[in-house]
């Protein structure tokens, strides 16, 4: 049915015996969510991965900053709404609304084992073609931290990125206020 969008009660079936399918063979899923014709399965955190988001989010100021997570983001490049692990936005947002990439101050992606292309790769694409003015990619494989700096939109990249290992600060995120964040406590996956 390609172009076709399923109707809600397929999709929730679908999700049901995707679910039950998982449950049956051992899987452990955080999440089923459908995109379009396209029905997504997010595996379990590892507890590093959740440490690390709630080191960044400790650490960015608190007087003026909306931290969240779990929350669908809004590209202008694609109608997908990804799930970055933090969104940093400089007001809260209003009941019921969605945030939109370029309005956001931070997007951060902590790298999974398995999925680390997509968060290398596509994410960074499609955060710099929605204008995202800052994108940070963090790495427990390999013990490091990926700043993406001023989007280049008709690229689908940015004009800075700059690495620094695990246990060296981090200069330049733009919604902490000129401080320098942490990362000396941030842990590497086992």
């Amino acid at each position: 049915m390609e172009g076709h969008l399923f109707d809600a009660d397929t999709i929730a079936k679908a999700l049901e015996q995707l679910s039950e399918f998982a449950e049956t063979r051992g899987f452990t899923f955080a999440k089923f969510e459908s995109i379009g014709d396209q029905i997504v399965m997010l595996a379990g955190t590892r507890w590093e991965h959740d440490d690390i988001i709630a080191q960044i989010r400790e650490q960015v100021p608190r007087h003026r900053r909306c931290k969240i997570t779990n929350v669908d983001l809004q590209l202008t490049s694609e109608p997908r709404e990804p799930i970055p692990d933090l969104i940093v936005l400089p007001e809260p947002l209003a009941q019921g609304e969605k945030p939109w990439a370029h309005e956001t101050e931070l997007l951060v992606e902590v790298v999974s084992q398995r999925n680390y292309r997509e968060d290398y790769e596509g994410k960074r694409r499609r955060y710099a073609q929605s204008g995202a003015p800052q994108y940070l990619l963090v790495d427990p494989r390999d013990g490091v931290c990926v700043l993406y700096t001023e989007p280049i939109k008709s690229e689908g990249t940015y004009k800075e990125i700059v690495s620094t290992d695990f246990g060296e600060p981090i200069r330049g995120v733009l919604c902490m206020d000129g401080a320098d964040l942490d990362t000396s406590e941030f842990l590497r996956y086992t």
